[in-house]
């Protein structure tokens, strides 16, 4: 931006004789905000301003002041082709404007400068902000605090997260750092890092370039490009996979225990395999120069197969009886082109006399598999067994043969199912049967523990982190549980905040304790458990996506109490022996108790019958437990009578069936929670419950 863009037109000026009023009508006249003084030779010799007339007074009206008492004599004079950032940088605020020749051709006030300057600024940085928001990588830079400074559009399409949402907030609040924090600390710039991302449309990689920003040789913050390279990626694989294709191609013809011949359709020999050899005993080699015809003249074959598939335009299977009286059974089948034609024909020679061998061999194989298969179901009741578990129903037993079979790896496992059910006690049996089990066994409760205290619990601090802390520090739950198991229970109640750290540790192996900076590495495998639906929170964006991916590696879902009814009466027992031994009492049951017992739903699952057990033993005068003393919220009428339905008056048919639905669904959903469990208790499909309430809002029927 040139001075002569922004100046006003301007080739007049004064006399230092003349009065102040003569000036101040010429720059009113001219709307000036100043005019030059010049002597007789016409050399600027100073400027007045309409400052400084203003500020001469009332005397300007009268004639009295003259130019040469009020003017500036220090002025700069500006040529017409500088830059106007220069009169920025000068102490004055009026500039008289020459050309080349010095003749006078206009006046440039500061203030201008300062605005054209600002809206050019202006300018500048909506064109940057858009170039950004063009490009197709994301960028993301922080300042020296890990604050988001820019958060651009590709950014906003890679992460998943609004720009409203990122700027202003810490980096770690709103994606995985990958490193980028790390640049603020030792401002090396680091490229061509490569990391993936798993989302539920599926697992997408990036490749990313940090790099520090530096101000007067200071690292002011960072900044990260970074790149979705999943369709690159996805060619470079199709590339490989198309080369790993033909050399599997290869690999499995050569595997192929049959023989295989490949041939044109005059029956030129195009290739034959190693299993073509051991039966014919002509060398591979060798017979790619041949054609069939070559082939039943030395008497290998008696009829060419190729022929038949030609004229058949099919497969077609022949019988060959070789010199050694071994039954061959040769099958041709035809390759065709786009126009239909036979361009190829496959070949495939079996040897049948193996055929026999490999019967016999089969029979040995199933009755081993049905030995192995017996010794492994009594090996599994044999660690239930010594797991101390009480376990009679198939459902409970799978999930004990599936927790068992997963204790021999070291794979994140979430455990799912109602409060109750004994998902710590299956984590428990995951951790004895597994080569951790000399290693601590350590349960933390997430919904336990206050949400200030969470760090310090579970990644530990150093001495003197915070007032009150331990003078000698304290290890986390992490730290504690070293070379063994870490239960987190309750894991959907944990905060979002302390979400991302957690995230991070599961990624990178190793936890910081609080007032350090020196991390630690970890050896510790996770069992999750929540009786929520991890699911219906990340949607409602309570739960993190990329944390219940981390964590739902192997799922297992434990039935409640109600749907294996077969380990009640088992359990009751256990409980019972349990109880007695600690209480010194003997009691006994009667019948009509186990059916009630059995018939009641346990919405407290094994929790519930626990309790119920202990009271029973501990409240009955008795020694014979009776119905009766059975508690009055469990009681069979209670129990097993059936919700009735009752209509009062005469209304429509559909209006009486809507207003039943709006009632039985707005009642499963205020007591379950959910559609989800509103669907499962209605034993409908979610999507059925889902239609029928905005079916009923569209009738003004809300629940």
């Amino acid at each position: 931006m040139l001075v002569k863009d922004i100046m006003t037109p301007n080739s007049t000026s004064v006399r230092p004789g003349q009065t102040a009023l003569e000036a101040w009508k010429m720059i009113n006249q001219r709307q000036l905000i100043g005019i030059p003084v010049t002597d007789d030779d016409g050399t600027v010799t100073g400027i007045v301003s309409r400052e400084e007339i203003i500020n001469a007074g009332p005397r300007v009206t009268e004639g009295h002041v003259k130019v040469r008492d009020i003017m500036q004599r220090e002025v700069y004079i500006l040529k017409e082709h500088a830059l106007a950032s220069d009169a920025w940088t000068m102490p004055a605020n009026v500039f008289p404007v020459v050309n080349d020749s010095g003749r006078i051709i206009g006046i440039l006030d500061r203030s201008e400068v300062g605005h054209t300057l600002f809206k050019v600024a202006s300018q500048k940085f909506q064109q940057a902000e858009a170039i950004m928001d063009s490009a197709h990588n994301g960028i993301v830079a922080i300042d020296k605090e890990g604050t988001i400074t820019t958060f651009n559009y590709a950014a906003e399409k890679i992460t998943r997260r609004k720009k409203s949402e990122a700027l202003g907030h810490h980096l770690s609040e709103v994606i995985i750092p990958h490193g980028l924090l790390d640049i603020l600390e030792n401002g090396n710039y680091l490229s061509h890092y490569k990391f993936s991302v798993g989302y539920s449309s599926g697992t997408h990689t990036y490749l990313t370039n940090r790099s520090p920003i530096v101000e007067n040789g200071q690292v002011v913050g960072a900044i990260g490009v970074f790149q979705d390279i999943s369709e690159i990626e996805f060619i470079s694989e199709e590339l490989s996979s198309v080369k790993q294709l033909n050399k599997e191609l290869e690999t499995i013809i050569e595997s192929s225990y049959d023989g295989i011949i490949i041939t044109d359709r005059s029956g030129q020999i195009i290739r034959a395999n190693k299993a073509h050899e051991r039966i014919t005993g002509i060398p591979a080699a060798h017979i790619q120069h041949m054609t069939m015809a070559d082939l039943i003249a030395r008497g290998v074959y008696s009829q060419s197969v190729v022929d038949t598939v030609i004229e058949q335009n099919g497969a077609v299977t022949l019988s060959e009886l070789t010199a050694d009286n071994n039954q061959l059974l040769i099958t041709g089948n035809p390759v065709h082109d786009q126009q239909g034609e036979i361009v190829r024909v496959v070949i495939n020679i079996r040897d049948i006399s193996d055929l026999h061998n490999l019967k016999n061999q089969l029979e040995q194989s199933i009755a081993l598999s049905e030995r192995y298969h017996g010794e492994l179901t009594q090996l599994r009741s044999k660690l239930i067994d010594q797991a101390g578990l009480v376990i009679k129903s198939i459902k409970m037993k799978k999930v004990m043969e599936m927790a068992l079979q997963l204790a021999q790896v070291n794979s994140t496992v979430l455990l799912l199912g109602e409060s109750g059910v004994g998902k710590e006690v299956v984590a428990k049996a995951i951790h004895k049967h597994s080569k951790r089990s000399s290693g601590p066994f350590i349960t933390v409760n997430c919904g336990a523990i206050p949400e200030n205290l969470l760090e310090s619990e579970m990644f530990g601090y150093e001495k003197g982190a915070f007032t009150g802390a331990n003078r000698e520090g304290k290890p986390g739950m992490f730290e504690l549980a070293d070379k063994g198991t870490l239960f987190l229970d309750e894991i959907g109640d944990l905060p979002l905040p302390f979400q991302v750290k957690l995230l991070r540790v599961l990624q990178e192996r190793e936890i910081t304790r609080i007032g350090s900076t020196k991390p630690r590495p970890i050896n510790v495998r996770i069992i999750a458990a929540t009786n929520r639906q991890l699911e219906e929170l990340v949607q409602e964006g309570k739960f993190r996506e990329d944390l219940y991916f981390r964590l739902n590696v192997v799922p297992i879902n434990i039935p409640p109490l109600r749907e294996r009814r077969d380990d009640i009466i088992p359990l009751v027992y256990n409980f019972k022996k349990q109880f007695e031994k600690i209480y010194d009492i003997q009691k006994e049951f009667s019948p009509r108790v186990f059916k009630d017992l059995i018939e009641h739903q346990w919405p407290g699952n094994v929790r519930e019958i626990k309790n119920v057990v202990e009271r029973l033993l501990v409240t009955s005068t008795e020694p014979v437990i009776k119905s009766v003393d059975i508690p009055l919220n469990m009681t069979p009428s209670q129990r097993n009578e059936p919700h009735k339905v009752t209509v009062q008056g005469i209304l429509p048919l559909k209006t009486a069936q809507m207003e039943l639905e709006r009632q039985l669904i707005g009642a499963a959903i205020k007591e379950l929670g959910s559609t989800y469990k509103a669907a499962k208790a209605l034993h409908v499909d979610q999507s059925t419950i889902v239609r029928k309430i905005n079916r009923l809002k569209e009738k003004g029927l809300p629940l």
